[in-house]
C-alpha cells in the first residue's frame, strides 16, 4: 500500500473512532485497522478486568478466526506486575526471542502453532493499562506496521476518553467532538501545514484568544517557534495578543516554554499572582494591561520524549477550566503523535528517494526478489539489459521473471537451475556468468546475495548484473597474445636449447657432445649461450604461469599425496643444480605425515622455486634443509638456508612480481623475479599461505602450508583385509591362490563363481578377484546387484573383452604375471576412498546424492528403506551414513535408534538430510538419538561434502 493511500485510510479510521456511538465500535474500528493497514493475519483485543488477574476477549463479530481464541485468559500473579507496567509494543518471534510474559500470553492464546511474528500492544489510559491489542502475522513484519498500530491504538484510547468524561462530567460542558474530527484530517497534511492547522483547531476548540506552537530542534538542542495563530472573533484584539510572541516578549515566552521542558512537567499555567512568578515583569505588565489572567503551556509528548510546547492565551478576564485543560492535554498528545507520524513518513520518503536515486544511477542491473518470490525492486539498467519496461518486472512473480529470462539468456535452463538453488538458501552468495542473446548480445556477470535487515531478518535475494562484454573481449585478446608467445617463443627456444645441449653434451653424466674437441673459448661461449637460453625459457614459463593465474585459467588437479614424495621429487630435480653451487640439500620429511590434497606438479614447482633460491643465495659448502611438519589441518613445508638473510623492509615486498633484493650479492644471481610471486599464488590457490622468517646475517626460512587431504588411508585393523577369489574351475586359479596365501597381508577365501550370489561372506570383502568362466558381462551385473559386492573393488581375469564394466572394475588377461595381479590388488586396497551409505526412499534423490559423493572420491552404497539400510550397515560398516527422516515403513529416527543400539554400528557417524517437515523438534530428536549432523534439503554439494568429511574425520581422530 502506497504512503498517500495509507494516510488517507488512517484518517478515515480516525474519523470513525471519534464519531463512534459506543466503546464497542471504537474497538471494532481498531481491529479493522489492524487487519487492513497493518496487514495482520489475526487481530484480538483483550480487556483487563479491574482488580483481577483476568483478560476478557472483546467479541469481534466480523472475524470468525477470532472466535477460536480463548474467551478469558488468566495471568499468573508473578507476571501481573510486568503486564501492568507494559507501555511499549512488545514485538517478537516465538522461536527466536521471548520474555516470560510473552511466552505465557502466546501459549495461552496459541498453545500449538503460534503465528510467525506477534506484537502485544498495550492500551493505556490515564497511566493505567486497560487491555491489550494482540496481532499476529504468518511472516516477518515490517517495523512500520508496528508504528501504524501504535497510532491506531493511541487514537482508540483518545476516542474512548470521550466516553470516560461523558460518564463523569456535567452534560452542560460536552466534549467538542468536531475538534477531534478535524484533527483526524491532519494525517493528510505536510509537516508545515500540519502545525498551522493543529494550532488553529486548539485555539478554536477551547475558545482561546491566541496561541503558539514550539518544536524542539534536536540538531540545535533548543526550542524553535513554528507558528502563531489568533482567534478570528475580534481581529483587533487578536493582533495585539500576537505581540506576545514577538521581540522581547517573544523571548520571555520562549523562556517560559523552555523552563516547562526542563521541569519535566506536562503543563504549566502562568499565575495571576505575579509576585510569586519568576517570569520578568515586562511580560506581567503586558498581561496586566490587557487583563489576561495567565498563559497556559502544555508539553507535546511523543513516545515518552518531549517534542515541543503549545502556549495558549485566554480572552481578557477569562480562565481555562479544568475540563478544558484535560481536553488540551489529550489534544496535545495527539498532535505530538501526528507530528511524529508525519515526520517519520517524510523521513521515510526522503530515504526512499535517496536509495532509489542511488539504485537508478548505478551502472549495474539490480533486481530484488522477496520472500514470496516477487520482484520488488528493479532499476533502469536492468530494464535496459533485458529490453523491458519497469512495469514488466516490478511486482511480477518469479515465474514471470523466468519467462523473461527465457527469451533473454542463451542458456536460460542453467540460469534457472542456479537461481533456484540460491532461492532455497538464506546464506549462500554466488557468482556466475551468462550469455545474453536479446535485445543485444552481451556477457553479464551475475552476483547474488541474501538481503538481511538490521535485525538479522532475511528479506529476500538480490541479483546484480554487470556487463563484462568488453572485459571478456580484452581477456580474449590477452589469451591470444599469450598463446602466440607460447608458440612463437617457447618452440624456437626449445630448439636452441636442444641444439646447444647436443653440441656440448653432459660432462657430469659422462655423455660427450657432437663436438668434443671444441676450443676452450668456443666451448665457454656456447656454455654462456646455453645458460642464457635456459634462463629465457624459465622467464617465458614464469610469465605464462602468471598470466594463467591472473586470468583464472590455471586449473589445479588436487589429489591425495604423501609429503615425502613431494620432497623427494623436488630434491632429486635440483641435485645437479646444487652441485654447481657447491651446496648440499638435506631432507627431513617424516614418512608418517598425513596425505595432503594438492596438485602434485604445482606444489613440487613451489618447493623447487624455494630450494633454488636458497641454493643460489647460500655460501659454498653450506647446506639447505627441506623439512615438513603436521599442524592441525595443514602440513607445513619449510626451506631453511644459512645465507646472508633478508632485511625487514624487503620482506614486505618479497612476494611481489618482478621484485628482487637490491643487494650487490643478489645482483649477481640470475632470475626473473617471478618465482616467489608464482609460489605465493599457487599456495593460495590450494588454500594455504606462504611467509618468510629472516634476519640479516642469520639466513632465511621460507615456509608454506597446504591442506591435509580429507580422506586418509584407513588405519590397519586387527582383522586382515578379506580377498575373495571366485573362479569357474579354471586351472590358472591354483597358481594365483598359492601366491595370495603366501602373503600375510590379507586373508583369502575361494568361492565358486556360480555360488557367489548366495554364498556371501560374514563381513565386507576388501577386493574380489573374478576368474573368467563364460558369460562374463552377465556375471558382473549379477555380482554388482548384491549389496555386499556393490562397491567392492573387482579384478577380472579374462581373455574376453568386457563391455559392461562398472565402477571399481579392472581387467587383466591370463597372460599377466601373478605379480601383476597382486600389485593390482594392493593398488585397489590403497585407494583412500571412504564408504558412505545413502538412505532415501526417493530414487531421484538417491541418484543425485550418489553422483555427488562419487565425484568427490567416495564410494557409495544406497538403500531405499530402513530395513535395507540396517542390513547394509551391519555387513559393510560404512564410514558414514546419510539418512533421510521421512520414509515409508521404518522412518529415519527409528533407523538411527537401531544403529546406535547395535555395538557394531554404534560408532558410525550419521548425518540427517531431510526436508524437515516433521516439525521443529526433528533436529533435537535426531541429535538426542546420536546424529552427528543435520542438513535440510536442498543443500549445496560443498556443504554436504564438508559435513560428511568433518564427521568422518572426527570419528577417525576419536579412534586414534
Amino acid at each position: 500500500m502506497e504512503l498517500p493511500d495509507r494516510s488517507a485510510l488512517l484518517a478515515i479510521l480516525c474519523r470513525q473512532m471519534y464519531r463512534a456511538p459506543s466503546r464497542e465500535v471504537v474497538w471494532q474500528v481498531l481491529l479493522d485497522g489492524a487487519r487492513s493497514l497493518a496487514m495482520a493475519k489475526v487481530a484480538l483485543i483483550y480487556r483487563l478486568e479491574p482488580e483481577s488477574d483476568q483478560l476478557q476477549r472483546f467479541d469481534d463479530q466480523t472475524d470468525p478466526v477470532a472466535s477460536v481464541a480463548p474467551q478469558q485468559i488468566s495471568i499468573p500473579h508473578y507476571l501481573m506486575h510486568d503486564l501492568r507496567l507494559l507501555r511499549q509494543p512488545l514485538l517478537f518471534t516465538p522461536d527466536r526471542q521471548s520474555t516470560p510474559l510473552a511466552l505465557a500470553l502466546t501459549h495461552a492464546i496459541w498453545p500449538e502453532q503460534p503465528p510467525t511474528q506477534i506484537v502485544f500492544l498495550p492500551l493505556v489510559s490515564h497511566g493505567t493499562l486497560q487491555g491489550l491489542c494482540i496481532c499476529g502475522w504468518n511472516a516477518l513484519v515490517a517495523h512500520e506496521y508496528v508504528g501504524v498500530l501504535q497510532f491506531l491504538a493511541d487514537d482508540a484510547i483518545y476516542a474512548q476518553t470521550r466516553f470516560d468524561y461523558a460518564d463523569g462530567m456535567h452534560k452542560a460542558e460536552p466534549l467538542p467532538t468536531d475538534a477531534f474530527v478535524d484533527l483526524a484530517l491532519l494525517y493528510t497534511h505536510t509537516p508545515d501545514q500540519l502545525i498551522g492547522v493543529a494550532l488553529e483547531q486548539l485555539v478554536s476548540a477551547v475558545g482561546a484568544a491566541a496561541g503558539a506552537l514550539y518544536l524542539y530542534n534536536d540538531e540545535a538542542s533548543r526550542l524553535e517557534l513554528k507558528t502563531v495563530t489568533t482567534s478570528a472573533s475580534l481581529p483587533a484584539f487578536a493582533t495585539v495578543l500576537h505581540q506576545l510572541w514577538q521581540h522581547e516578549l517573544g523571548q520571555q515566552m520562549q523562556t517560559l516554554a523552555a523552563s516547562l521542558l526542563e521541569s519535566d512537567e506536562e503543563i504549566a499555567y502562568l499565575p495571576i499572582d505575579y509576585s510569586q512568578s519568576p517570569v520578568p515583569g515586562t511580560l506581567h505588565a503586558f498581561l496586566r494591561s490587557y487583563a489576561i489572567t495567565g498563559v497556559l503551556s502544555l508539553t507535546i509528548v511523543v513516545g515518552g520524549w518531549q517534542a515541543g510546547v503549545v502556549q495558549l492565551a485566554p480572552w481578557p478576564s477569562n480562565r481555562f477550566s479544568e475540563r478544558q485543560v484535560q481536553w488540551l492535554r489529550l489534544w496535545a498528545r495527539q498532535i505530538g503523535a501526528v507530528i511524529e507520524h508525519t515526520r517519520l513518513f517524510e523521513h521515510l520518503r526522503i530515504e526512499l528517494d535517496r536509495a532509489q536515486a542511488v539504485v537508478e544511477t548505478t551502472n549495474d542491473g539490480i533486481i530484488m526478489i522477496d520472500l514470496q518470490r516477487r520482484v520488488v525492486m528493479v532499476n533502469r539498467r536492468a530494464c535496459y539489459f533485458f529490453g523491458v519496461a519497469e512495469h514488466d518486472l516490478k511486482g511480477r512473480s518469479y515465474n514471470d521473471l523466468l519467462l523473461i529470462f527465457g527469451r533473454v539468456f542463451a542458456n536460460s535452463t542453467r540460469l534457472t537451475f542456479w537461481l533456484g538453488q540460491l532461492l532455497g538458501s538464506e546464506t549462500d552468495r554466488a557468482n556466475e556468468e551468462f550469455q545474453v542473446i536479446w535485445p543485444e548480445a552481451r556477457r553479464l556477470h551475475c552476483f547474488s546475495a541474501p538481503v538481511i535487515n538490521r535485525r538479522e531478518q532475511y528479506l529476500g535475494r538480490i541479483l546484480i548484473f554487470r556487463d563484462v562484454t568488453r572485459e571478456r573481449e580484452v581477456e580474449r585478446l590477452k589469451d591470444d597474445f599469450v598463446s602466440t608467445v607460447s608458440h612463437e617463443l617457447r618452440t624456437p627456444l626449445s630448439s636452441i636449447q636442444g641444439a646447444l645441449q647436443l653440441v656440448l653434451g653432459d660432462a657430469a653424466r659422462g655423455k660427450p657432445g657432437l663436438a668434443p674437441d671444441l676450443a676452450a673459448p668456443v666451448r665457454s661461449m656456447l656454455q654462456v649461450s646455453l645458460a642464457n637460453t635456459e634462463r629465457l625459457i624459465r622467464l617465458v614459463n614464469d610469465m605464462l604461469d602468471i598470466a594463467k593465474i591472473e586470468q583464472g585459467r590455471l586449473r589445479l588437479q588436487p589429489k591425495p599425496i604423501a609429503p615425502i614424495e613431494i620432497g623427494r621429487s623436488a630434491v632429486e630435480e635440483l641435485r645437479a643444480f646444487a652441485r654447481q653451487y657447491g651446496v648440499t640439500i638435506s631432507l627431513n620429511v617424516p614418512s608418517n605425515l598425513p596425505l595432503v590434497e594438492v596438485d602434485r606438479d604445482r606444489i613440487v614447482q613451489v618447493v623447487i622455486n624455494l630450494l633454488s633460491n636458497a641454493i643460489k643465495f647460500s655460501p659454498k659448502g653450506q647446506q639447505v634443509l627441506l623439512s615438513a611438519t603436521h599442524e592441525q589441518n595443514v602440513v607445513r613445508f619449510s626451506v631453511r638456508d644459512w645465507g646472508p638473510g633478508i632485511a625487514r623492509a624487503d620482506q614486505m615486498r618479497l612476494f611481489q612480481k618482478f621484485h628482487q633484493l637490491d643487494q650487490s650479492i643478489n645482483r649477481e644471481k640470475s632470475g626473473s623475479g617471478l618465482g616467489l610471486a608464482i609460489s605465493k599464488e599457487l599456495v593460495e590457490l590450494h588454500g594455504g599461505k606462504i611467509w618468510v622468517d629472516s634476519d640479516l646475517g642469520r639466513g632465511s626460512t621460507f615456509s608454506f602450508t597446504v591442506p591435509v587431504a580429507k580422506v586418509q588411508p584407513q588405519p590397519v585393523a586387527s582383522q586382515l583385509p578379506l580377498i575373495i577369489v571366485a573362479d569357474g574351475a579354471h586351472p590358472w586359479v591354483a597358481k594365483l591362490r598359492a601366491a595370495l596365501e603366501a602373503d600375510p597381508d590379507w586373508h583369502v577365501i575361494q568361492i565358486q563363481a556360480d555360488d557367489i550370489n548366495v554364498a556371501t561372506p560374514a563381513r565386507q570383502p576388501a577386493c574380489l578377484v573374478l576368474i573368467d568362466s563364460g558369460n562374463l558381462d552377465d556375471r558382473i551385473s549379477q555380482i554388482r546387484a548384491v549389496p555386499l559386492y556393490r562397491i567392492v573393488p573387482m579384478i577380472v581375469i579374462s581373455q574376453v573383452p568386457v563391455s559392461s564394466r562398472l565402477r571399481n572394475t579392472s581387467v587383466l588377461s591370463f597372460d599377466s604375471p601373478v605379480e601383476d595381479v597382486i600389485a593390482e590388488i594392493r593398488r585397489q586396497l590403497a585407494e583412500p576412498q571412504p564408504l558412505v551409505l545413502v538412505v532415501d526412499d526417493d530414487p531421484n534423490v538417491r541418484t543425485v546424492l550418489m553422483r555427488i559423493l562419487q565425484r568427490h572420491r567416495m564410494r557409495v552404497l544406497a538403500a531405499s528403506d530402513g530395513i535395507e539400510a540396517l542390513e547394509l550397515a551391519q555387513h559393510s560398516r560404512p564410514h558414514a551414513v546419510l539418512l533421510d527422516l521421512r520414509m515409508s515403513g521404518m522412518d529415519g529416527l527409528e533407523v538411527l535408534q537401531r544403529l546406535r543400539a547395535q555395538p557394531d554400528t554404534a560408532t558410525i557417524p550419521v548425518v540427517i538430510l531431510t526436508a524437515n517437515d516433521l516439525g521443529p523438534d526433528a533436529s533435537a530428536q535426531a541429535f538426542n538419538l546420536g546424529a552427528c549432523g543435520f542438513l535440510e534439503k536442498p543443500v549445496t554439494a560443498e556443504r554436504l561434502i564438508a559435513t560428511l568429511t568433518s564427521v568422518m574425520q572426527t570419528r577417525k581422530d576419536d579412534d586414534e
